[in-house]
């Protein structure tokens, strides 16, 4: 059963009446589960942990001000996506909002890349997560085990989503809570117990630029960020099973963003502060 009031229910209705369409979906997922949904397919974790180093190579400890300004830019895309899923509280997202917007050309378009964008990020994340699997089970890692890994954590994800929204927002919430523990409690562990560096440190280059100028390290080294803040728009894509998502929707998308940087910004400052040696750690 929906905890949704029937007065919020019938008006939820009643908008997607105005849209020409009929409400077909249970909308038991809360403003947290649909914000755990965004938080988790972010995943500043991830984000984090496999740019790092690439980070510090390319640009040294200040490209950790690119979690900022990709964050602030990001914030803004999500004020618009919140201002047309208030508008457009469709399921499917991207697909139905370019159509109403732009036309079926430009929709077929956008959903086409969303499609290319979303296979190649889950196969991704799956393959790299493989290596934490056979990690954990001590097994060696190769071409095959990661394969088999990779084409099991696949399996898994599609049984997740058959099993349901609530069983989503379920799995949803549990990751939410596995990347706070891991991403700003093992950050701020990092930072009160382990800082082996000083703050200033964020602010020295050490010598990466060469004998040239220091912008377009800084420039290259956007990957820091860039590859951090997307997804957040997968709150919009079941905006048919969450009540009032005119309202919830775009609030859950700026949360995504604001935890999201945060959570980001402690792990790579707690990694980069730990470090006892950082140019002899060479990362670059």
């Amino acid at each position: 059963m929906s905890a949704t009031p029937p007065e919020a229910r019938l008006a939820d209705e009643e908008h997607l009446s105005v849209l020409g369409y009929e409400g077909k979906f249970d909308r038991s997922m809360s403003l947290w589960a649909n914000f755990a949904l965004g938080f988790t397919y972010l995943s500043p974790l991830v984000g984090v942990y496999s740019l790092l180093a690439v980070a510090l190579s390319t640009g040294g400890p200040p490209s950790i001000w690119w979690i900022v300004i990709v964050a602030c830019g990001q914030l803004l895309v999500s004020l618009v996506f919140g201002e047309v899923v208030s508008q457009y509280p469709i399921h499917g997202g991207v697909y139905p909002w370019a159509r109403r917007l732009w036309g079926r050309r430009y929709a077929w378009m956008a959903a086409w890349i969303y499609i290319w964008a979303m296979i190649v990020t889950i196969t991704s994340v799956a393959e790299f997560g493989a290596g934490f699997i056979t990690s954990l089970f001590g097994i060696e890692l190769n071409a095959e085990t990661t394969l088999f890994t990779g084409l099991g954590l696949l399996l898994f994800a599609l049984l997740i989503n058959f099993s349901g929204t609530k069983g989503l927002a379920r799995i949803a919430r549990i990751g939410l809570a596995a990347e706070l523990i891991g991403v700003i409690g093992l950050g701020l562990y990092l930072l009160i117990f382990q800082r082996k560096q000083e703050f200033s440190v964020f602010f020295d280059t050490m010598g990466v630029e060469g004998e040239g100028s220091y912008v377009p390290v800084f420039l290259a080294s956007a990957l820091a960020g860039l590859f951090l803040f997307y997804g957040f728009e997968a709150c919009g894509d079941v905006a048919e099973e969450v009540a009032d998502p005119a309202r919830r929707i775009p609030r859950a998308m700026m949360m995504t963003i604001l935890v999201g940087a945060v959570s980001a910004l402690f792990s790579f400052a707690g990694y980069v502060l730990a470090a006892p040696d950082l140019e002899g750690t060479r990362f670059w």
